[in-house]
């Protein structure tokens, strides 16, 4: 009897430590719901301030963890609600779904209220004072935490904020807006300074990313080179406020949009998750709002500390571009030329000019280069050609590793790196190669194909916009990649063969399309 009662006390000690060694000591931990039991801290006050009213207003949070979790260190969420500046509080729904949801990803996760109110005038003025009041707030929040981070086993190093609307731009202005930055026509000394005086003084307040809910900023210049990553969401069709620049909300008019291909262009690592047709907070529809936190956790997961690169993976491609522009000034190209943009698999098709004769080609691709880095050097690899067309491989956003994109970010990075072609040559066709199959990443070949497939419905509703599918030729009749044949050792990149299988498909693209002479 005493022995059983020992084997049940060891059972149930395993099962309670269970998620968190096993969420801890795998990769699984941040990337999936793997803690099923939180615990939470409720009603704590991280600070006080005098309100719109004269009145000194206690400020409080809650703060959700996973429960038996043997980690002391772990990233912190803090969430802010929207509501105008004037209305709602800590406990809502999208706040439940994210603060929870998270925190059973293994993540510490707080929601917390701030003061509320604008004056009666309700300027543009009266908004601007009212989120600086946000923005205080917040960053007392997070100074709180960064007081006493070992109290609740928070990593003081990552912090994230987010928001959902007013939220999101409490959440950004506190991140991306700097004193100087403060227009004139505010008396931002007499409030406090944007540090405020809401509580726990001497701490730092900075933060590691934002994710921006149907929010926006005022100015995006604010957002310079070496800010922190930002995630956004919107829906198209917000008219309370933009996901572009196409009006604003009492001056806060730079949406998702705009934001994340602002920081595409300064190499920010970012995301944009938009939902077509959806109006603001996603229409409060359940179905959308997981699906929007879905690929928040997602990003947020490759912008851990353990995860991302000290600075943005963009940089290193540098002197590559440079070596490539002084290629460029000796051989230009004429303008019956197809300029080849992309990946190693471009830079590596040394037998180009002929595996694709007689068309004239130019080939630029550089490195293991992924969408943001095409993206982010895209104009420097254009501006020295004037193409007939442009053909793009990238193949390494989805490789297996922790720095992985969803499927539906390499479709918005293909979108943009598409608007930014036609900008410079508006009449030119554009030619996206499918990401082929390869042994060396086969276990993420599901991934891949949802990603080729969305850009290949997207391409077809684009005018001069081609995708060439080729991936089947590599594939044999047990559907797997023949790697033998035309692969090279390392089971990734074709040989000298597989270019020649390669090159037919994009000839009879070309051919078909009849853009290319």
């Amino acid at each position: 009897m005493l022995k059983n009662k020992m084997l049940l006390a060891i059972v149930c000690t395993v099962v309670c430590l269970n998620t968190g060694l096993f969420a801890q000591e795998t990769n699984i931990r941040y990337k999936n719901e793997v803690f099923s039991v939180l615990d939470s801290f409720v009603n704590v006050q991280y600070g006080s301030a005098v309100n719109l009213k004269g009145e000194q207003e206690n400020l409080i949070l809650d703060i959700y963890a996973p429960g038996a979790d043997s980690l002391k260190k772990r990233p912190l969420m803090i969430f802010i609600h929207g509501g105008g500046f004037q209305s709602n509080t800590r406990v809502g729904a999208f706040s439940k779904m994210i603060c929870e949801g998270l925190a059973k990803r293994g993540y510490v996760t707080a929601t917390i209220d701030y003061r509320l109110g604008i004056a009666k005038s309700k300027s543009n003025t009266d908004y601007f004072e009212a989120m600086v009041r946000a923005v205080q707030d917040a960053k007392a929040a997070v100074r709180f935490f960064k007081q006493f981070g070992k109290k609740y086993g928070v990593d003081t190093s990552q912090i994230f904020v987010m928001g959902s609307s007013a939220g999101s731009k409490t959440a950004m202005h506190l991140a991306y807006l700097d004193e100087q930055e403060v227009p004139a026509n505010i008396d931002i000394k007499n409030m406090g300074g944007l540090e405020g005086n809401s509580g726990n003084p001497g701490y730092s307040s900075k933060v590691a990313g934002v994710v921006n809910c149907w929010g926006a900023l005022i100015n995006y210049q604010w957002i310079n080179k070496g800010d922190v990553p930002m995630f956004n969401v919107s829906g198209t069709a917000d008219l309370t406020v933009p996901y572009d620049s196409s009006y604003d909300y009492h001056g806060f008019k730079y949406g998702g949009s705009i934001l994340y291909e602002h920081m595409l262009s300064l190499g920010i690592p970012t995301g944009w998750r938009p939902f077509y047709g959806a109006g603001h907070t996603l229409d409060n529809k359940k179905n959308k709002q997981d699906s929007a936190y879905q690929e928040i956790a997602g990003w947020l997961f490759t912008r851990l500390k353990k995860h991302a690169p000290s600075e943005p993976e963009v940089y290193k491609w540098e002197d590559d571009i440079k070596k490539l522009e002084v290629l460029d000034a000796k051989e230009p190209g004429s303008k019956k030329a197809i300029l080849f943009i992309g990946s190693s698999y471009i830079r590596l098709w040394e037998k180009m000019k002929t595996d694709l004769a007689p068309y004239e080609t130019i080939n630029r691709g550089f490195g293991g280069s992924k969408m943001s880095d095409v993206a982010y050097y895209i104009d420097r690899l254009l501006v020295a050609h004037h193409p007939q067309a442009v053909f793009l491989y990238v193949g390494n956003d989805i490789t297996g590793s922790n720095l992985d994109k969803s499927p539906i970010q390499v479709l918005e990075l293909v979108k943009y790196i598409t608007k930014k072609i036609r900008q410079q040559y508006p009449e030119v066709p554009v030619y996206w190669n499918q990401i082929s199959p390869a042994e060396k990443r086969w276990m993420v070949w599901d991934k891949v194909s949802e990603a080729n497939e969305l850009v290949k419905t997207w391409a077809a509703t684009i005018p001069q916009t081609y995708f060439v599918e080729t991936g089947h030729l590599f594939l044999g009749t047990d559907g797997k990649p023949m790697t033998q044949q035309y692969y090279r050792d390392d089971k990734l990149h074709y040989n000298i063969e597989g270019y020649k299988v390669w090159a037919k498909p994009v000839l009879q693209k070309f051919n078909e399309t009849g853009r290319i002479k």
